[in-house]
């Protein structure tokens, strides 16, 4: 999530949240690389360092060009960096082929030309495995989601998670998500999650 003019973090109790920069990139490619880590992130393949590059510069122009974008969290207490947490550019496909799931993407320039699609922020945290379990994740969910209602406006907040992904959708139960469909995304089936309190919801 990119935040509002004049905001340059959001924190809690024992996290900081703030927008990725440069200094971010390597502690970035090696969460991604992590195979645990990746197996419920996109096809779920650990990513090399150039993918995640790759990644890194597109959040970067969706901070520019759509004021969404994950942030980096970091522990209050030391500067440690933790994961990610945030808002991301989140595009869903309108109208799917007879028989198939609704399509979905990060950064709407992935949408294939000709498809028409619909835009919803999408609420994530991802970790470095070494830091699950402490509860970071709730926490920083918590403050992302706490940050939209009071702060932002739109109409809707999805959370994407794999079927498997126990822990995470576990995380997002917590606050109340309802199960809203499935759809496909990087060729794998992902449950959709609707936020409450937050637009029309």
């Amino acid at each position: 999530m990119t935040l509002l003019p004049g905001t340059d973090h959001i924190e809690t109790e024992r996290l900081l949240l703030r927008r990725m920069d440069e200094r971010d990139l390597a502690f970035m490619i090696g969460v991604h690389a992590d195979p645990v880590v990746a197996r419920y992130l996109g096809t779920g393949n650990a990513r090399t360092p150039a993918e995640t590059e790759q990644w890194f510069a597109d959040v970067l122009e969706s901070y520019a060009i759509a004021s969404l974008g994950p942030l980096i969290v970091t522990r209050k207490a030391d500067g440690k960096r933790l994961g990610r947490s945030g808002l991301s550019d989140g595009v869903l496909e309108l109208q799917p082929e007879p028989g198939r799931l609704r399509r979905m993407w990060f950064f709407r320039k992935q949408v294939p030309e000709g498809v028409a699609f619909e835009m919803q922020p999408e609420l994530g945290y991802t970790f470095a495995r070494e830091n699950w379990g402490q509860g970071y994740a709730s926490e920083a969910a918590r403050a992302v989601s706490n940050y939209a209602r009071s702060q932002l406006d739109h109409p809707a907040i999805m959370s994407v998670i794999h079927p498997d992904n126990v822990a995470s959708r576990s995380v997002a139960l917590k606050f109340g998500v309802r199960h809203a469909d499935d759809v496909e995304m990087a060729g794998r089936t992902y449950q959709r999650f609707l936020w409450p309190g937050i637009g029309a919801d």
